[in-house]
C-alpha cells in the first residue's frame, strides 16, 4: 500500500495547523526523499456512537469528530510509519502514538505493522530518555 499524495511541501496539510505545520516542513527539507508517499490526517478508532434515534448524518459527524486522527502516516513502499507532530513533546505523545498503534493494527490487519516517529521542536532529556526504552525514533528539527 502506499499514500495517496506524494512526499513534500504543499500548500495545505489536512488537520495541521501553525507550529506543527512549520516543523513539518524543516523535517521534508532536512529528509527530501524520506518517504516515498504520504497520508495526513488518518482516522482511527470507533469514535463515539450515538444511538439509534440520533439522525444518521449526526451519527457520523459525532463518530467522526471523537475517532483519533494520526498527523502523518509516511510510507516507504508498503511500510508504514505513524508520525506525531508537535512542537514540544511530553510523555502524553507516548501514549497517543503507541494509541495509533494499536487502533491502525486493529483496523487495518492486513497492512505492515506501522513503525513509529515523533518530529518535534522541543523535547526534555527524561521524555528522549523514556522514548529511546520504547524504541520510537524522535527527530528534533
Amino acid at each position: 500500500m502506499s499514500g495517496r499524495l506524494p512526499y513534500g511541501k504543499r500548500y495545505k496539510y489536512p488537520h495541521m495547523i501553525g507550529d506543527d505545520i512549520e516543523i513539518w516542513e524543516r523535517f521534508v527539507d532536512k529528509y527530501p526523499g524520506y518517504f516515498n508517499t504520504v497520508d495526513y490526517d488518518w482516522r482511527v478508532g470507533k469514535g463515539m456512537s450515538l444511538d439509534q434515534t440520533w439522525d444518521p448524518k449526526i451519527k457520523r459527524m459525532a463518530t467522526m469528530l471523537t475517532q483519533k486522527r494520526i498527523d502523518v502516516i509516511g510510507w516507504k513502499d508498503d511500510q508504514p510509519v505513524i508520525i506525531e507532530v508537535k512542537k514540544r513533546v511530553g510523555l502524553s505523545t507516548l501514549g497517543q502514538v503507541l494509541g495509533y498503534k494499536t487502533l491502525f493494527i486493529n483496523e487495518f490487519p492486513k497492512i505492515k505493522t506501522p513503525e513509529l516517529m515523533i518530529i518535534t521542536e522541543i523535547i526534555g532529556a527524561d521524555d528522549l530518555m523514556i522514548l529511546k526504552i520504547f524504541d520510537i525514533p524522535v527527530e528534533i528539527v
